[in-house]
């Protein structure tokens, strides 16, 4: 009999290993995701020097870089939500465009130069849908 009942929990205590090790843990969540943060990389195809820069919320701090072109630069942690995305060739008249930034998002947000004059502003870049966006002039503080 204690054979039997020596066997018996033998296999209940197989069985309840078995069972506890094919639980499925969660996989760890990315930093970025218990941050709620992302990166936002800002390129520079207008031909000439120009300065950028990426706010969000109240931000008083800037960020401005000299961007030379055909380069770009990468703001990491920038708290996901709504950002603004800017550039200067001055430093002094700015322009800018708001986006929506997801938790671990990698955007990419290239400035071109505007041919156009009919709409005033030397800057445009291309929505995610492929539409041709002029950003807004706006003094930056």
């Amino acid at each position: 009999m204690k054979k039997i009942l020596l066997k018996f929990a033998l296999a209940l205590a197989f069985i309840g290993a078995i069972v506890i090790s094919s639980c499925e843990k969660e996989p760890p969540r990315p930093q970025c995701e218990i941050d709620n943060v992302g990166t936002v990389t800002v390129k520079n195809s207008t031909g000439y020097n120009v300065w950028v820069d990426v706010t969000w919320g109240n931000v008083v701090e800037n960020y401005e870089k000299l961007l030379y072109n055909n380069n770009s630069y990468k703001y990491n942690q920038i708290p996901a939500g709504s950002i603004e995305i800017w550039v200067s060739f001055d430093g002094n008249d700015w322009y800018y465009e708001y986006e929506s930034l997801s938790a671990c998002e990698n955007m990419t947000y290239t400035w071109y130069l505007s041919s156009s004059k009919s709409t005033g502003c030397p800057f445009y870049t291309y929505a995610k849908n492929g539409m041709r966006i002029v950003p807004t002039l706006k003094v930056k503080e």
